[in-house]
């Protein structure tokens, strides 16, 4: 998967509560390869993608936070323009 099949879309749960739009992922090095372990959604994730940080610890040139981040195994599927996470699946800092 391309990050550009993620970047933009749209959240849901599986019942169809949308929790926003993802804007970046956060991604963990594993040995050469980077592994996403989580998209980030919403208004906060946004102004973070921008390096309007809302967060406590400065990673990078961006701040970072928790907020708004939705761990990739919390994913369903993607698929039609959406990401569709489990039923229950909450941004975080809301």
């Amino acid at each position: 998967m391309r990050l550009s099949e993620l970047l933009h879309r749209e959240v849901t749960t599986e019942s169809g509560r949308r929790l926003g739009h993802v804007h970046d992922v956060r991604p963990e090095r594993r040995g050469e390869r980077l592994l996403v372990t989580g998209v980030v959604v919403g208004r906060r994730a946004l102004l973070e993608h921008f390096g309007i940080g809302l967060g406590r610890a400065r990673t990078g040139a961006k701040l970072r936070s928790d907020a708004g981040v939705i761990p990739w195994e919390a994913i369903v599927r993607v698929s039609s323009g959406k990401v569709v996470v489990r039923d229950g699946t909450e941004l975080n800092g809301r």
